[in-house]
């Protein structure tokens, strides 16, 4: 009986539970759709409806809606840039929006209620919030105008150009850019009347002149030495594409205002002109800011003629590539070598000539067995040619070593058509023999690590620090699998980012704007090696370059130091851009090690890299 009773008590609460759950949901669904209703009605919101018996199209649907009605409150404002293209205005207008909805908009609130097992989905907005959107992009378009004003007194044509051309794309795709103005000597603009004036004038003010002109009869084709000035001044990385005679070029790059192009084919010996186009879009490093790479992929930017330079070669005359004569009175760092009677700076001018004259015995009696060793994978690399620049050579005294750095040197590889410029180091050891070769970072980079005061290192800190850099990325191009193994400590922690594109987005929405997710890998440091090795063997080449360099050290009297990096990362198989971190121990200044590697392909959501304050150190 008890039993019976007991039962009875169990059935009656469990009906309770259900009729509770019942109402419960029945409540929340009704003061959802009441809310629903008091949102769409207000006045106070722009929003977007969507309904579906799966969630993620009926969240999709509703943002749409919402990028459809916000188009609509700002359609008036691209008018002019549509009757200009003949573009629908409609269309071209919410792509536009799209471009915002990558950052802000899939960040709007949103109310859901399920009926009889359909969802229905509300995304709204307040009408004061969208104008916070636009005002943060006003923002992004003054920073990006201030970043390429500071490039272009550094005479950083490309980065300028860059940053100018983001900012005008970004001005294009802003709503009311009819109201943002900018100073200009006193006098105020409109944003986007500047940033064109400023990329014609840039555009219109380079100058390309032929330096020299070697033909090279057993590889078929002939090699032109350029300078390029901008109002007087050596340009510096500024990157362009020519037509080779049987093609177009992959990208190149102007150092020290000089560059070389290569011809090929039957053309090249009735070509009297070459065509050089200035890149200014720079689309692959706009990858890093989502919306920003989407606005580079929808807005209509008009072109810029000025950017396309026509260089005549009719003029020049052509001799053999081997000739002495390549390194005699107009090559003038070799010239102000001889006048200076450094035992190092002789050295390299005797170097340089056997280089030039491919008298490779003679030029390894220079060397100590590791140096020659490292000078012979130089010379593999790629097909080495000594560059006639001005007279960039330093010599630093560091320790028992001294360095001449910036020796200017070109490499060719003929599989690809591709070539990179670098400056070259020499180090040589107490018994003044080069013991080390490396590839320089750029003046920019060693700037950033001088920078710092006393209380970061001393002078001859930072130049270890600065050599450590120039030894690992050199390490990479030259594939010294042993001496990257030997800088990594075994207990190392490697984490590599890697690009995918996930088999069905949760919002469609982005597919259209190239979204991209990383997934992050640990390696241990044998894995890493193994995996390195694989890499290097299935590549030609490799190249590695550093900008942005942001130096930490950790406190105390330790020398650990943290290094953020952007990365610009080339081989034969693929490019990419990404940010290197890495955790350095420089206390032996012989036996550097590393303990923490880094590398991620954009940057996080709130616009860090991984740095020192991510990891533990004891």
């Amino acid at each position: 009986m008890a039993g019976k009773k007991l039962n009875d008590m169990k059935i009656r609460d469990a009906r309770w539970w259900f009729l509770g759950l019942f109402l419960f949901l029945f409540l929340t669904g009704w003061a959802q759709k009441k809310m629903f209703d008091e949102i769409k009605n207000s006045g106070a919101y722009i929003w977007g409806f969507g309904q579906s018996e799966d969630y993620d199209k009926a969240n999709k649907l509703a943002l749409d809606d919402l990028i459809g009605k916000i188009s609509v409150h700002v359609e008036s404002r691209f008018k002019n840039s549509v009757e200009a293209t003949s573009t629908n205005l409609k269309e071209y207008t919410e792509s536009v929006i799209k471009t915002y909805s990558s950052v802000s908009l899939t960040n709007t609130r949103q109310l859901v209620y399920e009926k009889r097992k359909v969802f229905y989905v509300l995304r709204y907005i307040k009408a004061e919030e969208l104008e916070q959107i636009f005002s943060r992009r006003e923002q992004k378009i003054r920073d990006y105008l201030l970043m390429g004003t500071k490039a272009q007194r550094e005479y950083r044509l490309g980065d300028a150009l860059r940053y100018y051309y983001w900012s005008y794309a970004l001005w294009l795709s802003h709503p009311y850019r009819d109201k943002i103005e900018v100073d200009s000597d006193g006098k105020k603009v409109l944003a986007g009347i500047l940033l064109s004036d400023r990329i014609n004038a840039l555009l219109n003010g380079i100058r390309f002149q032929v330096s020299d002109k070697l033909r090279n009869p057993e590889d078929d084709n002939t090699r032109v030495i350029l300078k390029c000035t901008y109002q007087g001044h050596k340009t510096a990385n500024l990157d362009y594409t020519y037509f080779t005679g049987q093609g177009n070029s992959v990208p190149q790059e102007v150092t020290h205002g000089e560059t070389e192009i290569y011809l090929f084919g039957a053309e090249q010996q009735d070509m009297e002109k070459v065509v050089l186009r200035i890149e200014y879009k720079y689309l692959r490093k706009s990858y890093q800011d989502r919306s920003l790479s989407a606005v580079l992929q929808t807005v209509q930017v008009p072109f810029f003629k000025k950017s396309v330079k026509t260089v005549y070669l009719s003029g020049e005359k052509s001799r053999e590539a081997r000739a002495k004569k390549l390194i005699q009175p107009h090559f003038q760092a070799v010239n102000t070598l001889q006048q200076k009677k450094s035992f190092f700076r002789k050295t390299v001018k005797d170097l340089l000539v056997a280089i030039s004259n491919e008298d490779y015995a003679r030029a390894y009696k220079f060397f100590t067995p590791e140096g020659k060793e490292m000078f012979r994978k130089l010379l593999e690399y790629g097909r080495a040619s000594v560059l006639p620049l001005h007279d960039t050579l330093k010599v630093i005294r560091l320790n028992d070593e001294t360095m001449v750095r910036s020796v200017p040197m070109s490499f060719y590889f003929p599989g690809s058509h591709r070539y990179f410029m670098e400056n070259v180091v020499f180090t040589f050891n107490k018994e003044r023999k080069i013991e080390a070769v490396s590839l320089a970072v750029s003046n920019r980079t060693i700037r950033d690590i001088l920078q710092h005061s006393s209380h970061f290192g001393s002078l001859a800190d930072k130049y270890t620090l600065i050599r450590f850099m120039e030894y690992y990325k050199t390490a990479y191009s030259l594939k010294r699998l042993s001496y990257i193994a030997s800088i990594f400590s075994e207990n190392a922690l490697i984490i590599v980012g890697t690009v995918f594109k996930p088999a069905k987005s949760i919002d469609n929405m982005y597919g259209s704007i190239g979204e991209k997710a990383v997934r992050y890998q640990k390696y241990t440091k044998k894995e890493y090696i193994m995996r390195l090795a694989n890499v290097f063997k299935s590549n030609q080449y490799i190249n590695i370059d550093f900008e942005n360099a942001t130096v930490k050290k950790v406190n105390g009297k330790d020398k650990i130091y943290g290094i953020q990096i952007a990365q610009h990362y080339y081989s034969s198989d693929y490019d990419d851009f990404g940010y290197l971190f890495l955790m350095i121990d420089l206390n032996d200044s012989l036996k550097p090690t590393i303990y923490v590697r880094t590398w991620q392909p954009k940057k996080n959501p709130d616009g860090s890299i991984y740095g020192l304050n991510d990891f533990k150190i004891n």
